[in-house]
């Protein structure tokens, strides 16, 4: 999927219609030191509904074991390769409340407008069970989207089930797990029918099989965020959302060297992994998107070193090589709709390679990569692990993703790991290939 055309998209799934109300910094994931994660409890029995059987698995300790300790980072999974039709992603977060505060929020329906500024109808009954039930729209451009979710409980969070309408059939199941200092790990476990969700999402989906799982990582990073920003304010009125303008923070943020670690092998082999590091305003400082990779890594090193290989990249058309006092960087021109991200690209000193924009409309954004060996025996074969570290500055690229990013700032984030998910995609395909 060409990014312009995924923005597309994913506006359509989630751009608001209202404005968020800025937060109160620091309310949000304020420093805690690393928990002991434990594993999920086990869900509540109803005789109607099952458990999605993925909560049965180590993945929400093993994600929580990734999260950065000073809590300004998110964690992302994208079951990679992904099977059309049934994308899986998976997103943890450090919370500044208790499990309890997280599960009453997510439990009161009353809450949810207040979690999705977009909610034009929350309309809360009884199922025949006596299970929470709530007939939701989402007001979007061109059409609305609609359908009923029923709110089960779990001993440790909620799971909320897509029953009806767009999106459906489909669950977010959220643990929240205290950690040793205070405070929660959240984590979401994000299933959802992308393609039930009217006519030209599922035309646009269609276009790449990273297409579904990159629009679900925004869903649910998206998600996420704003439920844990709903239950850090929870006696404000609003949706709490970053303050201030986007912009380049001072330093590269963050650093993909966790996702190397031998302890994650096993989170590794379930897809790629990201890390959505965020500015104490909450802003994106940035984002990386690890895979591992079956080319050793000079190998890989020598080509990621080459702007060349950005031809990899959906829609960039024209890379004419600059060389310039720290390497070879390029001046780039697109062939996308919707967004312009045509920009000269300047290498960074160093031994890793970076580039940042210097000019056009993307000013200040940055590109690079990490390569690190691993051990192929604990890898699936694969002998090295490479990570796609980008600041796109996507609000700057065109009507679109500005206006997108304006009405719900939590999109800053949730879009450009997807486009980075799609951009590693793509040239993890482009290495292997050759």
């Amino acid at each position: 999927m060409r990014p312009g055309v995924l923005f597309g998209a994913l506006f359509l799934l989630l751009a608001a219609g209202a404005t968020p109300e800025p937060a109160r910094f620091p309310p949000s994931s304020l420093a805690f030191p690393p928990a002991s994660p434990s594993p999920p409890a086990p869900p509540a029995s109803s005789p109607s509904w099952s458990p999605s059987p993925s909560t049965k698995s180590d993945v929400p300790s093993l994600l929580a074991a990734a999260l950065p300790p000073d809590g300004t980072s998110d964690i992302v999974l994208a079951d990679w390769p992904a099977t059309p039709g049934t994308p899986h992603v998976r997103a943890a977060t450090v919370v500044g409340v208790a499990p309890a505060v997280i599960k009453s929020v997510l439990l009161d329906a009353s809450h949810y407008r207040k979690i999705v500024p977009t909610l034009i109808r929350a309309d809360a009954s009884r199922s025949p069970a006596g299970l929470p039930t709530v007939e939701w729209e989402v007001e979007v451009p061109l059409f609305n989207l609609s359908g009923t979710l029923v709110i089960h409980e779990r001993p440790d969070g909620a799971e909320i089930q897509l029953v009806d309408g767009d999106f459906s059939p489909g669950r977010l199941t959220f643990t929240a797990t205290p950690r040793a200092a205070g405070g929660s790990t959240l984590v979401v476990d994000a299933q959802m029918g992308i393609q039930n969700a009217g006519w030209l999402i599922r035309r646009l989906v269609k276009l790449s099989p990273a297409g579904e799982p990159a629009a679900l990582m925004a869903a649910a990073y998206v998600t996420l965020r704003a439920v844990a920003l709903r239950a850090e304010n929870i006696s404000l009125g609003g949706a709490r959302r970053p303050g201030g303008p986007p912009a380049p923070p001072p330093a590269w943020s963050p650093s993909p060297r966790v996702l190397a670690d031998e302890k994650l092998a096993a989170l590794r082999a379930h897809g790629a992994v990201a890390l959505v590091a965020r500015t104490w305003s909450q802003r994106l400082a940035g984002v990386a998107v690890a895979t591992t990779l079956g080319v050793p890594a000079p190998n890989a090193l020598g080509r990621l070193r080459d702007p060349a290989s950005w031809r990899a990249f959906p829609g960039w058309q024209t890379i004419e090589p600059r060389v310039g006092p720290n390497g070879v960087g390029a001046k780039v021109e697109d062939n996308l709709p919707f967004v312009d991200l045509e920009a000269t690209w300047i290498a960074e000193p160093g031994t890793s390679p970076r580039w940042t924009a210097t000019d056009g409309v993307t000013t200040g954004a940055r590109l690079g990569w990490e390569v690190y060996p691993l051990d192929p025996r604990a890898n699936a074969g694969a002998p090295s692990l490479m990570a796609l570290m980008m600041y796109p500055r996507l609000e700057t690229t065109g009507r679109l993703a500005r206006r997108a990013i304006a009405s719900e700032p939590l999109l800053e984030h949730g879009l450009s790991v997807a486009v980075a998910f799609a951009d590693l995609t793509a040239m993890k395909a482009a290495l292997e290939k050759r």
